[in-house]
């Protein structure tokens, strides 16, 4: 008896069990997917939290004090942090507009019908395959004051060689070059794709009315690509800020920190100098300028353009 009786109890749970997993079945099957955002998002995210909120050093202080948002104000006055924040957004808006620029040229250019046309678009994507520290370590050859070829090309033409990565001067447009020339096959692909997307009827209408090649570039193509480039520019942007190996491949943040950006100067106070509160806080200044750029843009995207 006894044992009829613990198994109808067992049945009876079971059955609730089952009853239960059936009418929450949305809730059960987003239980790994919840598990795993949390231990690869939300427990990487509260942890960089706490340790911003420490004085933790690896080697004098292993045993990090909580000091509240101290770490976060003591990030500006750091010099050195000034500067690289003015690196990142100097070296993110001129590669990101000449990409732009040099990008939508390209994709208006592959966008007409010319022989070799699949030909010459698969050599201009190339770059955009490539590794970037194989593309840092051609451009160091290239930037070579004794015999990288640009310098040879300046001497050919009666021009003093230029200490590309070396001078202060020189050191970022050297790198913006090497973003421009990395990463416009990203853009022109975008781009190219928001062309041959376009309905054919605006432009039609507008060449009927007398409009130049300019104003239709102007007053029809842009407005009708303005989803595309959006998402150019967000895409872009992002990874523009966050450049971080052709910058430690090239010039390891000199010379005199003149190339030295907001992720280089946090991959330093972290990984070199094991100031890890530190390190976590200005990781979170960084957040907010990436999501500030970000919610920038997507205003641009929901603005209302005009023909």
């Amino acid at each position: 008896m006894a044992t009829t009786k613990s198994l109808k109890v067992e049945h009876g749970v079971g059955r609730r069990l089952i009853d239960w997993v059936d009418r929450h079945m949305t809730v059960v099957f987003n239980i790994p997917t919840v598990v795993f955002l949390f231990g690869l998002v939300a427990f990487p995210v509260a942890l960089v939290l706490l340790t911003s909120m420490t004085d933790w050093q690896l080697i004098l202080n292993p045993d990090p004090d909580f000091v509240g948002f101290k770490n976060y104000i003591t990030a500006w006055q750091d010099p050195r942090w000034i500067n690289a924040v003015g690196h990142t957004f100097y070296y993110a808006i001129l590669s990101v507009g000449g990409q732009f620029v040099l990008g939508m040229a390209t994709a208006l250019l592959f966008n007409r019908s010319f022989a070799g046309k699949a030909f010459y678009r698969s050599v201009w994507m190339m770059p955009m395959l490539s590794m970037s520290v194989a593309i840092s370590l051609v451009w160091i050859l290239f930037y070579d004051y004794a015999y990288g070829i640009l310098n040879l090309g300046l001497e050919g033409i009666g021009i003093e060689p230029v200490e590309w990565t070396i001078d202060p001067n020189w050191a970022m447009p050297s790198l913006i070059l090497v973003g421009i020339w990395h990463h416009t096959p990203f853009m022109t692909l975008i781009l190219l794709s928001g062309l041959q997307s376009l309905p054919q009827d605006p432009f039609e209408a507008a060449r009927i009315d007398g409009a130049s090649r300019w104003q239709i570039f102007m007053h029809v193509t842009l407005p009708l690509m303005r989803a595309h480039i959006a998402v150019a520019l967000i895409l872009r942007s992002i990874f523009g800020v966050k450049e971080f190996d052709t910058f430690l491949a090239i010039t390891d943040a000199g010379p005199m920190w003149a190339t030295e950006t907001m992720n280089l100067n946090i991959y330093f106070n972290a990984f070199e100098y094991q100031y890890m509160g530190e390190a976590a806080a200005k990781g979170v200044w960084f957040f907010f300028f990436i999501l500030a750029i970000q919610l920038v843009l997507l205003q641009l995207r929901k603005r209302k353009w005009s023909y």
